[in-house]
């Protein structure tokens, strides 16, 4: 699961020679939060809304909308662009891009081709797709969520022969260790919740949540 998977591929680019104020209409017409800045095919910068709120003039709110449409645009995208911004390839793990969101706090990724050209976009809200897509929340079935008292060679291998025996498929899987706990998520597809509990609990294990 990559970046590739989850950017937005048809991505609306402006040039740093843009007035802002033409940036800030396609951002609104097209409800966008971002511009990727490109000059002769190669990115150059961002433009975000939170960049152009903050180089407003402080008294904006008691300017008429001509006032603010002509200080606008006498600026252009490049006096206030983001020149070294955070970037992704499309090959890059989506978990990386995910961390590198977090340590840099920022919510939007572009992502470029080895020519520096823009091929896509992503967000944190297609980090949050991807997470939701990786544990099959969305696609129904039965969930079940089991405590280990240890975490050892064998067990998932155990836990996934015995449902398979019993005509259960699992669809989504995933380990996870909260407060020094270590909790295996099963989802299967069918709905009797009640038979893939008991059928874990004949092995041994605890069900906490199904």
């Amino acid at each position: 699961m990559n970046v590739g998977h989850y950017m937005t591929k048809d991505v609306v680019t402006v040039t740093s020679d843009v007035k802002l104020a033409k940036a800030i209409d396609i951002m609104d017409r097209n409800q966008f939060h971002r511009l990727p800045v490109v000059d002769e095919g190669e990115f150059v910068g961002l433009i975000t809304e939170q960049l152009i709120s903050e180089n407003s003039p402080s008294h904006v709110s008691s300017l008429s909308i001509y006032e603010m449409n002509y200080l606008f645009d006498k600026v252009r995208v490049k006096d206030i662009m983001i020149k070294d911004a955070v970037t992704a390839t499309p090959d890059m793990l989506i978990e990386a891009a995910a961390v590198l969101m977090s340590e840099r706090n920022i919510t939007v990724l572009p992502v470029l081709n080895p020519l520096k050209e823009v091929i896509g976009i992503i967000t944190h809200k297609d980090i949050f797709k991807a997470l939701i897509d990786l544990t099959g929340y969305q696609e129904g079935g039965t969930r079940v969520v089991i405590e280990l008292s240890e975490d050892k060679v064998g067990i998932i291998a155990s836990i996934s022969k015995t449902l398979a025996d019993q005509h259960i498929n699992i669809t989504h899987m995933f380990v996870s260790r909260p407060e020094n706990r270590v909790e295996l998520t099963i989802q299967t597809d069918g709905p009797n919740a009640y038979q893939t509990k008991q059928t874990i609990e004949n092995l041994g294990y605890t069900v906490v949540n199904e």
